[in-house]
């Protein structure tokens, strides 16, 4: 509980009134929990122009606070990832919160860890200003009395309480002893090769039991992959900062391919939400066809804009990726990605700002074919869920593709997912998606009550690995629109398999083709896509280094693998005999172009 002051009551009522006795222990309260007011009154810190000034939380950093009462108004801990483009002091802001709780809290440990030890340095010097410069009209009671012990640590006995500044990859960070507050600056940039055992020791530190408890991960992203950016990705609940009228707040989503008991936010800050990055545009400013996209979808003005063009030309030496990478306006261009996008990533941005939610979903009980609806709110997880944006209509032909998981760790402690896309065999134009962790065999099952509810529609799974599993169970289940391939078997006759064979990845092997194929599509908007996590999906998908295609480290690739397949094998598989009359007569095509 948090310490209050002690006031003598007899004493008090002698010299004052009731009135302000009140008013004293309303001020007092409000001093131990409202962080912003403690900090105008108490804190000081240095500013760019080298003034000793109160800590007057800026827009952002009262988003950031908001935030993290959101999180514990919903029940959950503060464990918080934080992407940011550069500036908006929260490494002090956060340092004069978690001096705030540990000053007015007994039996409290806080741990600051940095990535270097210059850095180290420096935030110790901000946290010993803080308690060296408290004003002198403040009562003795907020004066701690404070000893320094061990190097960057401050000591607050009456308390016992203590602050702990430390360097990553240094020895003896705290492991061994309960942390209350854990803050991780500049994560992205730990040594490599002891980040991982390090966030591992130092996270188990951290009670859970502790509702006040608090673990907060900042950082300016640096590329893809490591710690920083796995935990990122991870995290079940996404916060975003974004321009509302011109001005800065924020909303919530759940990450559906996240693990459900994953209990980190992340948040994104993008650079355009700063106050301070504005520029007078000279007169005759025009705009630029690109810089129109960015009013369209951020809200900015010309005043952002011209601070972008001048940081660009003078800050950056011209170099746009550098932009990206120190003032991110998106998560894309934080963690800059190594490889070649397969899609076109400006036409992809466009396509998911067109897609609507699905219609309806579905839980599917796989044992039973029994498809129950289900209520989603907006932004809610669709994970294990068939999300339909048409219902099956006589008379039409639907082809079922099917990427199964591998158990592939995509992400640390997060493995990858299978995928399920209903398209219109003629059209293509995907009417359902499935997406979530089930296994193979299940799958079989419910890919063949899902193939009798869309008409006896073709069902296309990928029979690599564990997607022999669910191949096998269609093929047990005697299922009649199965897709099957003949394989030559030199000199006897060729073998006939089940399922479709995804192979390499490079020029010429299956994959290439299927995506080569999808990326046409795409090019011609004649996809037929209505999934925005699909699109999403497209976002990551490269050309590594050796010529392979896939979903960049840590992203996963499963939606786009699934609706390839679907657009590859649909043109070439017969119709159903049992539709080809009329699905032909209804919409004027022959079958015969797409066999």
């Amino acid at each position: 509980m948090p310490q209050a002051v002690s006031i003598n009551e007899e004493t008090a009522h002698q010299t004052i009134t009731p009135e302000e006795l009140a008013k004293i222990k309303a001020f007092e309260s409000r001093m131990v929990h409202d962080f912003p007011f403690y900090a105008d009154r108490v804190i000081r810190i240095v500013d760019k122009e080298k003034r000793l000034v109160p800590l007057h939380l800026n827009p952002i950093q009262r988003l950031v606070q908001e935030i993290k009462a959101h999180i514990k108004q919903s029940g959950r801990l503060v464990r918080l990832i934080i992407d940011k483009a550069r500036q908006f002091g929260l490494s002090t802001e956060q340092l004069g919160e978690n001096f705030h709780f540990t000053t007015t809290n007994p039996n409290t440990t806080t741990l600051f860890v940095s990535h270097d030890p210059p850095s180290t340095k420096h935030l110790f010097e901000i946290v010993k200003r803080m308690c060296d410069k408290i004003p002198d009209n403040l009562a003795p009671e907020w004066k701690p009395d404070k000893k320094r012990r061990n190097g960057y640590e401050l000591a607050f006995d009456d308390i016992d309480s203590t602050i702990r500044v430390g360097t990553a990859g240094s020895d003896n960070l705290g492991s061994s002893q309960t942390i209350n507050r854990l803050h991780l600056s500049e994560a992205s940039k730990y040594p490599a090769h002891s980040a991982s055992t390090l966030l591992t020791s130092l996270l188990q530190t951290v009670p859970k039991s502790d509702p006040d408890s608090e673990v907060v991960v900042e950082s300016t992203a640096n590329g893809v992959g490591g710690e920083y950016h796995d935990m990122y990705f991870s995290a079940r609940y996404r916060y975003y900062i974004f321009l509302k009228d011109g001005v800065p707040t924020w909303r919530m989503e759940i990450n559906i391919d996240a693990d459900p008991d994953n209990e980190y936010s992340s948040l994104f800050i993008p650079c355009f939400a700063h106050e301070k990055y504005r520029q007078d545009p000279p007169l005759g400013f025009v705009r630029t066809k690109e810089e129109e996209g960015f009013v369209k979808d951020y809200g900015v003005g010309d005043e952002f804009l011209q601070w972008r063009r001048h940081t660009i030309a003078n800050e950056c030496k011209g170099n746009v990726s550098t932009f990206h990478q120190e003032y991110p306006m998106n998560e894309r261009e934080s963690f800059l990605t190594s490889g070649r996008p397969v899609f076109d990533n400006e036409r992809i941005q466009e396509k998911i700002k067109k897609c609507i939610p699905p219609r309806a979903s579905y839980v599917c009980t796989p044992e039973t074919g029994l498809f129950a609806s289900a209520v989603i709110r907006s932004g809610g997880d669709t994970t294990g869920l068939l999300q339909v944006w048409e219902e099956p209509r006589t008379g039409v032909a639907y082809v079922i593709s099917a990427d199964v998981s591998e158990g592939l760790e995509i992400i640390k402690r997060q493995t990858d997912f299978s995928s399920v896309d209903v398209v219109e065999q003629l059209t293509g134009k995907q009417v359902a998606h499935f997406h979530g962790k089930i296994d193979p065999v299940q799958l079989g099952m419910f890919l063949y009550y899902l193939g009798l509810r869309y008409n006896k529609a073709w069902v296309v799974p990928e029979r690599n690995n564990h997607g022999t599993a669910t191949v096998g169970k269609l093929f047990e289940m005697h299922y009649q629109h199965l897709y099957s391939e003949e394989q030559a078997n030199a000199p006897h006759r060729p073998i006939r398999r089940y399922g479709f064979l995804t192979h390499g990845g490079k020029l010429g092997d299956s994959k290439a083709l299927v995506i080569d194929n999808l990326v046409e599509l795409v090019n011609k908007d004649a996809d037929g896509i209505q999934c925005a996590d699909t699109y999403r999906e497209m976002l990551t998908f490269k050309h590594s280094a050796d010529g392979k295609l896939g979903g960049e480290v840590g992203c996963f690739d499963d939606r786009v693998s699934s609706i390839s397949i679907a657009a590859w094998t649909r043109k070439r598989l017969p119709l159903p005999s049992t539709l080809q009359n009329s699905v032909s007569s209804q919409q004027q095509i022959p079958v015969s172009a797409f066999t």
